[in-house]
């Protein structure tokens, strides 16, 4: 029962997928997705509660996959610059894509109704950056940074990529999204970050 169950849910969330490419969040709706599976609109809502789940949950599965490929990079390393900038370019790289640019913004816009941001924050943004938490963990344990909160580290790394570009990209304002200008970005995140948290020379 467990498998048709998980089956189900599959095939909702790859018409809804569909969906969403062909009429994008705004235009796109519950009973397209039924005739998709060529079912009701009830069945869709005995795995998903509203249309906004439905569409989040497609949307952030897609771009799930496509975030584990990027934390992938971070590997320990005894030259652990290279390793952030690197993943930080890539990073923005995917942040800055169209389909994650509007899963965020959908977030912002209805994360606050019924938990369903902190329902997909737990599925989603939390498991990525844990990976992240882990590497810093790490380079901690290997006396290459300082710090005590893994976790926090990785959220002020997040913000220092983040600050301004992405800032500004949700807004909608004009970018410069070239694969040189993302590394500019990294690079001063990763110098920033490093001066707050490397281990200081040996006197």
């Amino acid at each position: 029962m467990r498998v048709k169950t998980d089956a189900k849910r599959q095939e909702i969330l790859d018409a809804a997928a569909a969906v969403l490419r062909e009429h994008g969040f705004a235009g796109a709706s519950m009973i397209a997705v039924s005739k998709r599976i060529g079912g009701s609109k009830a069945t869709l809502y005995r795995y998903f509660s509203s249309k906004e789940e439905l569409f989040l949950t497609a949307l952030l599965d897609a771009a799930h996959d496509q975030a584990a490929k990027v934390f992938e990079m971070l590997k320990p390393s005894t030259n652990m610059r290279p390793v952030l900038e690197r993943f930080g370019a890539r990073f923005l790289e995917l942040t800055l894509s169209p389909d994650v640019l509007a899963v965020r913004r959908i977030l912002i816009a209805e994360g606050s109704r019924s938990g369903l941001g902190q329902r997909l924050f737990e599925r989603g943004p939390k498991i990525s950056w844990s990976n992240m938490a882990a590497y810093l963990d790490a380079e901690i344990g290997s006396g290459r940074l300082r710090g005590d909160d893994p976790w926090t580290m990785a959220m002020h790394f997040r913000g220092l990529l983040e600050a301004d570009i992405v800032n500004r990209a949700l807004l909608g304002a004009e970018i410069d999204s070239r694969p040189a200008s993302l590394r500019r970005y990294s690079v001063a995140a990763v110098e920033t970050f490093l001066r707050a948290y490397g281990a200081e020379p040996a006197v």
